[in-house]
């Protein structure tokens, strides 16, 4: 009897012991309403007012109207700010007022925050450690556009001691996470053109995006963040963030746009059309009529010239001053919110033109940009490739 007593409790030990590494095991982290995650890549010039961001958001925290969870992860380079190193840290909010302290989720040894794994990688760990039913995405850094990755100013997103990275491989690591986004926000330069929106249209509901340059300081999170982890009518919240972006700088300088990815498709189906019925009047993109367009109504500065225009002006030139209704309607539909302040005059703004969105427009003096734009979907998508580009 006592043997039997003996292997009993043995076998007891060990089905207690089972079931609690089985427990242990499926102990998940609570799911919240809402993660956002910031991903900055301060580690360049502007790194000091990108790292202010942090600042910003902590203010705006309290204001937030319903629960749900700010992820930051930020890499400064070595011997910057408070984090020596690459860190993810995040904030509970309840939605009544309360934040919670800053909690470290995780430290990264020095990497490239601009390259496609690192992305993928960090996006993961948000999944895991942050799970949510819906999530948002703010990207910090410099940016230009379209543009494909060089060793000069064109960085396509980001700066991270000079590593870059180009949109197509972006969109690539976002995909591969398995998250759709509510929206992405680029707190960064020149990226509201049709060639960038195309590219992020499955991966993304809105996005909300400069056509122009983003002065260094950046978005107003402090005002924006209540907007950012709303969980209702996402497409109304992002109105809300872009109007509180535009007055912020009402006497000084910004673009912006609100774009809705669902339409993007039905954008370049009539660009498309446009295209093919249009095609002769593209001699008219000769070097006068293209530095005509720089002057008035290209987004792109300096070394960045001839890389994005208006693109309503450059459809409105094509078509001989009689844009399709039909364009006009779906960018309408594209396009929800679009505003801008042109008190320092960056570059000319045509109000009764502006559309919120650019493009680039071939040009046979840049035989690389040329190279690279047939490599993103717009290219043909939009038919470009069936004109003779």
């Amino acid at each position: 009897m006592m043997k039997k007593i003996k292997i009993l409790s043995l076998l007891f030990s060990v089905a207690m012991l089972l079931a609690a590494c089985h427990d242990e095991e499926d102990v998940s982290v609570p799911v919240t309403a809402k993660t956002v995650l910031m991903y900055l890549v301060g580690d360049n010039d502007i790194g000091d007012d990108i790292y202010s961001n942090i600042a910003s958001v902590e203010q705006g925290l309290s204001e937030v109207a319903s629960p749900g969870t700010f992820v930051i992860y930020w890499d400064g380079g070595s011997g910057k700010s408070e984090f020596p190193v690459p860190t993810l840290f995040k904030y509970e909010v309840d939605g009544k007022g309360t934040v919670g302290k800053r909690e470290i989720i995780k430290t990264y040894n020095s990497q490239n925050s601009v390259s496609s794994e690192i992305i993928n990688k960090v996006l993961k760990d948000v999944e895991f450690y942050c799970p949510a039913e819906k999530y948002g995405l703010i990207f910090g850094s410099h940016a230009t556009g379209w543009l494909p990755v060089n060793h000069s100013k064109s960085r396509s997103f980001g700066d991270d001691d000079g590593a870059k990275i180009d949109i197509p491989d972006l969109v690539g690591a976002l995909s591969r996470s398995g998250i759709h986004f509510d929206y992405i926000l680029f707190d960064a330069c020149l990226m509201s053109q049709v060639e960038v929106a195309y590219e992020l249209r499955n991966v993304a509901d809105y996005l909300i995006l400069s056509p122009a340059e983003v002065l260094s300081k950046g978005f107003p999170y402090f005002e924006m963040t209540k907007y950012l982890l709303a969980l209702d009518d996402t497409e109304q919240n992002m109105i809300d963030a872009a109007k509180a972006f535009i007055d912020y700088y009402k006497n000084s300088w910004a673009t912006i746009a609100v774009i809705k990815t669902a339409e993007m498709q039905g954008l370049a189906n009539i660009t498309h059309s446009i295209l093919g019925q249009y095609k002769d009047n593209l001699v008219k993109f000769d070097e006068n009529k293209i530095n005509y367009f720089q002057t008035h109504y290209g987004y792109g500065r300096a070394s960045l010239n001839y890389s994005t225009y208006d693109f309503r002006a450059f459809i409105r030139e094509l078509t001989d001053n009689n844009i399709p209704s039909d364009l006009e309607n779906q960018l309408a539909r594209i396009v929800v919110y679009k505003d801008y302040v042109d008190k320092l005059s960056l570059v000319s703004i045509d109000s009764e033109i502006y559309s919120g969105i650019g493009c680039y427009i071939p040009d046979v003096r840049y035989s690389r940009w040329n190279a690279y734009f047939r490599s993103l979907g717009w290219y043909s998508a939009a038919g470009w490739n069936e004109v003779g580009w």
